[in-house]
C-alpha cells in the first residue's frame, strides 16, 4: 500500500488526539505530520491554578511537543502562513508541505484587540502569562473591586470566567478579605455557559449569589479606559480596581484567508463527522462552527475536541484501509466547575439532543475537584 500523508494543523489537545489514534490505527507507511507554532503543549485549565498559585510555574503544566517524534509522530515547528484545501497544501514558514489528508486542530485565536483599552486594562485569563500576572494582583490585592469580564461570544472553555469568579471568591475568603472586596461577573450572555440549558444556567446563578458574586448579563462592552479604571458598556458603566478578561476570539487568520469560514466566523463541519466541504479535509475542535436544533452553537470546549479528533481519526484510517467510516460524533460532553475550597461541580450531557440540549449539573464535591486534576494529568501523557 502506498504511504498516505496526514497533516495536523495544531498541537493543542485536538491536534495531538488525533496524531496518537492516527498512529495506533495506521502503519509506519503512512506519514502523521503536526504542524505547530509553539514548542510545548499546555492545557487552559491549568490557568485557574497558576491564577490562584496553585501551580506557581507554566512549565508544570507543559510538555515539549518533541517527544512525539517517539510515537513516530513528525512535528514541525512552524508558522501556517496559508492553506489551500482543494490541493491540501500548507504553506509554512519554513516551507510548503502537501497532504492527503488535513485535519484541521488550530482553535480559536485570542483577539484583545477587539475591544479597545481591554489589552491595556485586562489581565488576560487566557494566556499564560496573563494568568500569571493574574495572581501577582491578587497577592497584593488588600480590598476593592474585582470584575471577571467576558469580551465576546463565542469563547472557549465556557466554564472558566465562572470558575475564575469561585476561585478569586475563595481565595479572598481564606484571605480574610472577602468582606471588604466585591466581585462581579459581566458577560454578553443571558445566564452562564447558556447552551447548557437553563437549569444548568440558574444553579451557577444560585452559586454565585450564594457567594455574594454579582452576575451582569447581556452586557457587550464597548472599550475600557484604564487610567480611570472603568469599564463603559452599551447601557453601563462599571468601575475596578482589578480586571481579569476573558478576551474576544476569533477563527485563525490562516482560515479566514482560505475562506475555510462561514456567515458564523468559524469553519462549517459536518455535525458527526466533522468533513468540510473540500474532500479529504476535516476539521475539530474550537476553530469549528456546528449549529444545534437549539439554534446555539455547539460550545468551544477541550472534551469536544477530543473526542471529535478520535472520529475523524478513525475515519481517515477505515478510508485508507478500505473500510467504511464508523466513527459519529455524538454531542455527548462534559465539564468540571471549580467553584473553590477544592471542590468542584459536574455537568454532563448530550448536547445533540433534540429540541434542546439534556444537560445536568451534579453538586460540588471533592471527588470531582480530584477528577478534573487527573484529566489534567492525562492529557499532557496523551504522547507517552
Amino acid at each position: 500500500m502506498t504511504g498516505k500523508t496526514i497533516l495536523i494543523l495544531g498541537g493543542g489537545l485536538g491536534g495531538i488526539t488525533a496524531a496518537g489514534a492516527l498512529r495506533r490505527l495506521c502503519g509506519s507507511e503512512h506519514r502523521i505530520v503536526v504542524i505547530e507554532r509553539n514548542a510545548k503543549f499546555s492545557l487552559c485549565m491549568a490557568n485557574l491554578w497558576l491564577m490562584t498559585g496553585e501551580r506557581q510555574r507554566p512549565e508544570e503544566g507543559e510538555r515539549d511537543l518533541t517527544q512525539l517524534a517517539e510515537r513516530g509522530i513528525e512535528w514541525l515547528h512552524a508558522e501556517i502562513e496559508a492553506i489551500d484545501p482543494v490541493t491540501r497544501t500548507v504553506r509554512t514558514s519554513i516551507g510548503a508541505v502537501a497532504g492527503d489528508y488535513l485535519v484541521i486542530a488550530l482553535g480559536a485565536e485570542r483577539h484583545p484587540e477587539a475591544v479597545p483599552g481591554f489589552a491595556a486594562a485586562a489581565l488576560d485569563l487566557y494566556d499564560l502569562a496573563g494568568a500569571v500576572r493574574i495572581r501577582e494582583a491578587l497577592e497584593t490585592f488588600s480590598g476593592g473591586r474585582i470584575v471577571v469580564l467576558v469580551a465576546r461570544t463565542p469563547f472557549s472553555c465556557p466554564s472558566a470566567p465562572y470558575e475564575a469568579a469561585f476561585l478569586v471568591e475563595s481565595l479572598l475568603r481564606r484571605r480574610g478579605l472577602r468582606a471588604q472586596s466585591e466581585i462581579a461577573v459581566y458577560t454578553p450572555e443571558d445566564l452562564p455557559m447558556p447552551v447548557a440549558g437553563k437549569e444548568v444556567g440558574k444553579e451557577l446563578l444560585r452559586m454565585l449569589k450564594d457567594r455574594g458574586v454579582e452576575f451582569h448579563a447581556e452586557q457587550i462592552v464597548m472599550k475600557i479606559d484604564a487610567a480611570t479604571r472603568t469599564a463603559r458598556f452599551e447601557l453601563e458603566d462599571t468601575k475596578f480596581d482589578l480586571l481579569i478578561g476573558v478576551p474576544a476570539h476569533r477563527a485563525p487568520a490562516a482560515l479566514r484567508a482560505a475562506k475555510l469560514t462561514d456567515a458564523s466566523g468559524w469553519v462549517p463541519v459536518d455535525a458527526t463527522s466533522l468533513r468540510t466541504r473540500h474532500a479529504g479535509v476535516y476539521a475539530i475542535g474550537d476553530a469549528t462552527s456546528i449549529r444545534l436544533p437549539v439554534g446555539m452553537f455547539l460550545p468551544k470546549a477541550g472534551v469536544f475536541a477530543d473526542e471529535q479528533a478520535r472520529v475523524v481519526a478513525a475515519n481517515i484510517a477505515a478510508e485508507i484501509g478500505g473500510r467504511a467510516a464508523a466513527g459519529r460524533f455524538d454531542g455527548h460532553g462534559f465539564c468540571y466547575i471549580e467553584i473553590g475550597d477544592d471542590m468542584a461541580a459536574y455537568g454532563a450531557g448530550n448536547f445533540y439532543g433534540i429540541p434542546a440540549p439534556t444537560v445536568s449539573l451534579e453538586p460540588p464535591s471533592a471527588r470531582f475537584r480530584k477528577e478534573k486534576l487527573e484529566i489534567e494529568r492525562a492529557a499532557q501523557s496523551l504522547w507517552l
